[in-house]
């Protein structure tokens, strides 16, 4: 089964019927419900949920909206389990540990995390602002190398915070049966990189912790020159618990797939039988990208 991920609507949607109701025009029968869904929405649309009406493959932290958040300010980074504050810190691990209670409620097994980021002092975009702006070639190598070694300088501390954060976290997702699902990212700052994704997974060997595999992002970083698409699904397939599905052109994702420049037959080859798999498209993707996009991965027999 391939769900959908609510990013596609929970931007303009100002109600459960509005967040769901294009899902199911598509006949997606399983879904991930993801950082942009306030509590109001949430409690609109439990009931469809509690029916298994539409099957909740997954959840991205933080959900639903923290409510002390305006809903414009939701994310998945809105309280970076690397920060260096104690204090903001501390709300990461509240939050997210409120996410895995309504993932134990919903009989749902993995949520999706992202861990935070280096702080460097650089512009988390600019290499990507460099190479809109068809600057790369003259300029993106150097900066490239200048982040590089401003992450590595900066990063122990970071990773520390992120080790404190999910050893709290990791006992209550063990409580309640619910894996995390630790993500690769967009931004070369971010964290986990190449490197650190590994490093978690030893750390919390036997931890209910594994990888979520992001292709668009993979392809963003392949684009840079950061890594190698492949490699990372050759070095963790073994340890994934999902994907999220979606095509990427240069440094710009969340395309439907089949509408950019990513080898899914690639990908396929990595992925393992009970690996949860979403299509993560956002506007201004069409309805019929979106159905283009699901018959593309049907073809390439991704998700039966």
């Amino acid at each position: 089964m391939i769900g959908l991920s609510t990013s596609w609507t929970s931007k303009n949607a100002q109600s459960g019927e509005e967040l769901l109701g294009p899902i199911f025009d598509l006949g997606f029968e399983g879904v991930e419900l993801e950082f942009r869904i306030t509590q109001k929405i949430y409690q609109e649309i439990l009931p469809t949920l509690r029916a298994h009406e539409l099957r909740v493959l997954s959840i991205h932290n933080y959900f639903p909206v923290p409510d002390i958040l305006p809903p414009d300010k939701a994310g998945g980074d809105c309280f970076p389990l690397s920060s260096l504050d104690k204090e903001e810190r501390e709300k990461g691990v509240y939050y997210t540990s409120r996410t895995l209670e309504v993932a134990h409620d919903l009989e749902v097994g993995v949520v999706v995390l992202h861990l935070g980021m280096v702080e460097t002092g650089l512009s988390k975009d600019g290499l990507q602002k460099l190479y809109r702006e068809g600057r790369w070639n003259q300029e993106g190598e150097e900066l490239l190398q200048r982040e590089i070694e401003e992450r590595g300088r900066q990063r122990t501390a970071h990773l520390d915070a992120v080790f404190f954060s999910l050893e709290r976290i990791l006992k209550r997702a063990e409580r309640l049966g619910v894996t995390l699902g630790i993500e690769n990212r967009y931004y070369l700052q971010e964290i986990p990189d190449k490197e650190e994704i590994g490093i978690i997974l030893d750390k919390f060997q036997g931890a209910p912790i594994g990888y979520w595999h992001d292709t668009g992002h993979a392809a963003v970083l392949e684009a840079l020159g950061v890594l190698r698409h492949e490699e990372l699904l050759q070095l963790y397939a073994p340890k994934m618990v999902g994907v999220h599905l979606h095509d990427a052109i240069g440094v710009d994702d969340h395309k439907a797939p089949g509408q950019g420049e990513i080898n899914f037959e690639m990908v396929k080859r990595y992925l393992p039988d009970g690996a949860i798999k979403i299509m993560e498209v956002h506007p201004p993707v069409t309805k019929e990208e979106v159905i283009k996009g699901l018959n593309f991965l049907k073809k390439e027999r991704i998700g039966l």
